[in-house]
């Protein structure tokens, strides 16, 4: 199945409506849909890193007669533009959006509400509560829906709250931000964007006092490193807005291309941005961010969770004029405040356990650090055991908390738990293993880039290479720990390890039952454009299996919940990373690992092992059509 969007511009409207790729991927799987997107020149670099689409169009340098040979099944055209109607006109498909009809612009069915709200609708000067408006302006104006829902709706697509814009950084652009940094001496202390500039159609910039003031008490306050951005026409705006300030500023320079500025974006954990380019840049890389309305319509913005809107405190906000001087009123006390709730964080960290005699050490691991953020331990346990334990720490410690698991499984148990938790982010772990002194603080600092969704731990065995089982762990653990921090290095898609990982809250609500939650959760924030960060220095001691059907049993368990991802998530985009054939590649490594012949021949029984392994995974979920099953099973010390 092939698609073609019609996406031109502007830049900010490209990226608040990427998301529709990857909903329309979704929607049409069945079909192998292929997506291209016909956009602008300036729009390109936009898209260079997007998993969702096959191929970009650049409207400047392709051959419209050549394009109308192609063949599609499906056409939306999201723009006003009488050009661009009358070309998908020519297409014997199904169209969504614009198109030409009787010589005149005409919206699809779907689009008649969003047509009536544009330029194209009815532009009829009328008497309202909000004085004298455009009718058009005036539908706008009043309409209760976000952008993302209209665009939604023009598509067709009913379960459009899963997704958000998306762009991804190319690696060049990554190594641009690193040389940035690096540049302006900028390490680990928090950095804040200030876009306070804004398009020409309506007066939406901060004015210059105001940005001034606010540099002034943002570094008051906390003392962060404060990056000024500014589009082309606003040099002499930045200058004049630096000369005003009194606090240090990095001046990010103005009228960076497409390319450097989505990379010079992502070096800050907090952005605030007036309804600009700016803003749905850092929306899309996920940033913390406090969006400054003025003139603009407040309903149809969304953050999408990760941030604040504040409207100016004026009679006349959201008035769509162009004489509008309502972004004179915005408290500034008001911006401060949002950014002091964004800034907090706080933990909830969750052990589960089932009959884990070790269950007193993995909380006594955890209170025994000096974490730096509020925290919670909440124990998910099913048996009578460990929640006896539990108790007695509660009635010790305010900060433990007991969940009765109902016992038919560790997937269902956390998504029952989910919706009860309110701590911005959750870290997971096992009532059979321990964290190192420190481990709870590196899996939190990582997530001061707002970006990163998921975070991975590093397990480490208790056991030595002295016995076979032992050196089985080492290597398998070792040949884990190398492959995920050379992709967290190379910034590619990693899964996690369900002994200690973490995730921001409120982003994904559930998981399906029927595969791993370490190894779903992963895909699920990846395909959100999140990226997926590996601790190395958080450590998680886990004692292994010590006898052959044990170590196949819990194998077996593990490597069967990867063999239905692809119901729930695209492999095609992002493979997945346990199967036969990763694991005949990575084997080569068995015979680099021994240190002399008793490992080597350890190494042999382990490659039959695994292909034994991997011949019963396939035979039960190929031939079998057998399905990984989540319930609470004591496998010696670990699930």
């Amino acid at each position: 199945m092939k698609i073609l969007i019609i996406k031109i511009g502007a830049l900010g409207d490209v990226v608040r409506t990427s998301f529709i790729a990857q909903a329309l991927r979704d929607k049409y799987k069945k079909f192998n849909p292929r997506i291209f997107w016909l956009t602008d020149k300036k729009a390109k670099p936009l898209f260079i890193n997007n998993l969702y689409i096959e191929k970009v169009i650049i409207d400047s340098e392709f051959n419209r007669e050549n394009l109308k040979k192609e063949s599609f099944d499906l056409i939306i055209n999201l723009e006003e533009d009488r050009i661009y109607s009358e070309l998908i006109s020519y297409f014997k498909c199904k169209k969504l959006g614009f198109f030409l009809m009787d010589n005149k612009i005409v919206p699809s069915q779907t689009a008649k509400e969003w047509y009536d709200m544009s330029l194209l609708g009815d532009k009829t000067i009328i008497d309202s509560e909000l004085g004298k408006i455009s009718k058009n302006d005036y539908l706008k104006r009043t309409c209760k829906k976000t952008h993302r829902q209209l665009m939604s709706e023009v598509v067709e697509i009913k379960n459009w709250k899963k997704y958000e814009p998306f762009l991804r950084l190319s690696n060049y652009q990554i190594k641009k931000a690193e040389e940035f940094k690096k540049r302006y001496n900028i390490g680990n202390e928090i950095v804040l964007g200030l876009v306070l500039g804004g398009a020409d159609r309506w007066p939406k910039s901060l004015p210059i006092d105001l940005s001034a003031k606010l540099i002034d008490k943002i570094y008051k306050k906390f003392k962060c490193k404060i990056i000024l951005f500014g589009g082309s026409n606003e040099v002499e705006r930045n200058k004049e807005i630096m000369s005003l300030s009194n606090s240090p500023v990095i001046d990010a320079g103005t009228g960076n291309d497409l390319i450097d500025f989505p990379a010079l974006i992502s070096v800050c954990n907090y952005v605030i941005a007036t309804d600009s380019l700016g803003l749905h840049i850092a929306l899309a890389l996920k940033k913390k961010n406090i969006c400054l309305i003025g003139p603009t319509p407040k309903n149809e913005k969304e953050t999408f969770g990760h941030g604040k809107i504040i409207l100016a405190k004026s009679d006349c906000s959201e008035c769509m004029q162009k004489d509008c001087k309502s972004m004179e009123k915005i408290s500034l006390e008001e911006v401060i405040k949002a950014l002091e709730e964004l800034s907090k964080v706080s933990l909830a960290i969750v052990i589960t356990s089932y009959k884990e005699p070790k269950i007193e050490m993995a909380i006594e691991s955890i209170l025994n650090q000096k974490i730096d953020h509020p925290f919670h331990i909440i124990v998910s346990a099913p048996d009578k055991e460990t929640q006896d334990v539990v108790r007695k720490y509660s009635e010790k410690y305010k900060k433990i908390s007991l969940f009765k698991d109902p016992g038919k499984g560790k997937s269902l148990a956390l998504n029952l738990l989910l919706p009860t938790i309110n701590e911005g982010i959750l870290i997971f772990t096992d009532g059979d293993v321990y964290l190192d002194d420190n481990a709870i603080n590196e899996i939190i600092k990582l997530f001061n880039d707002s970006s990163i969704g998921c975070v991975a731990g590093r397990p480490v065995p208790e056991e030595s290479r002295e016995t076979k089982y032992g050196y089985w762990a080492n290597f398998l653990f070792e040949h884990a720990h190398k492959m995920r921090k050379q992709a967290f290095k190379e910034n590619r898609f990693l899964e996690c390890s369900g002994y200690l990982f973490a995730f921001r809250n409120n982003v994904i609500n559930s998981f399906p039952l029927d595969t791993a939650e370490d190894t779903i959760v992963p895909y699920m924030f990846w395909e959100k454009g999140y990226k997926i960060a590996y601790a190395e220095k958080a450590k998680v001691f886990v004692k292994n299996v010590n006898n052959l059907e044990e170590w196949l049993k819990q194998k077996v368990r593990t490597s069967l919940a990867h063999e239905n991802l692809g119901d729930y998530v695209d492999i095609d985009i992002t493979p997945r990373s346990k199967t036969f054939y990763n694991e005949t590649k990575g084997a080569l490594n068995l015979f680099s690992y021994p240190a002399n012949l008793k490992e080597f021949l350890w190494g042999v029984n382990l490659l039959f092992a695994r292909l034994f392994m991997w011949s019963y995974v396939i035979f039960n979920s190929k031939v079998l059509q057998k399905r990984h099953s989540d319930s609470w099973e004591r496998v010696e010390s670990t699930k």
